[in-house]
């Protein structure tokens, strides 16, 4: 009986949403509800590309990319769209390969892709191009344009999960921790 009213009540929430609450969460720059908002409701706005491009951004501007493959899979109807989700499903993409590369030794120097400015990407790169430098289990990148910045990619397992951490690091102080898998 309990799960039954849950699962009501999850119903019901969802029904309650609507677009305006996404755009309302993107527009006070609450990324984080936009795009766990938008997850529950994109299917009722499947044909939107503008409510789809937001949802998708929403999840990239917190790092969760890996929501971004609904939307961007919807991504079809102009132009634009179709660029918006080239750029997303990179990135997806991008980081899938250096998941492969990383837990199974998948040889990445071989695969060009467009760049992006997400920074997953940028690590993609260097990579793929071996600019890094491996300190044991991590692999350390400079931005030779920001040079008091450095990046250092390594694995972490949880239970069976395999997921790739990117730390940050401004004047050798963790600035960001990423999570992907």
């Amino acid at each position: 009986m309990r799960i039954l009213l849950l699962i009501i009540i999850s119903i019901t929430f969802a029904f309650s949403l609507s677009k305006e609450d996404v755009y309302n969460a993107y527009k006070d720059k609450r990324f984080k509800d936009a795009c766990y908002l938008a997850a529950k409701i994109y299917l009722n706005y499947k044909k939107d590309d503008n409510f789809l491009t937001l949802f998708a951004d929403s999840c990239l501007k917190v790092d969760n990319i890996n929501r971004m493959a609904f939307p961007a899979m919807l991504l079809v109807n102009t132009p634009a769209s179709r660029s918006n989700s080239i750029y997303f499903l990179t990135i997806l993409y991008q980081k899938k390969l250096l998941y492969k590369a990383l837990i199974d030794g998948f040889d990445l120097s071989g695969y060009k892709f467009p760049t992006t400015n997400y920074i997953l990407s940028k690590i993609f790169v260097k990579y793929a191009n071996g600019e890094y430098k491996k300190d044991g289990d991590r692999y350390i990148f400079v931005d030779k344009s920001e040079p008091e910045k450095r990046y250092e990619l390594s694995i972490s397992k949880s239970g069976d999960v395999f997921k790739l951490v990117l730390k940050t690091f401004l004047k050798g102080k963790l600035v960001k921790k990423r999570v992907y898998w």
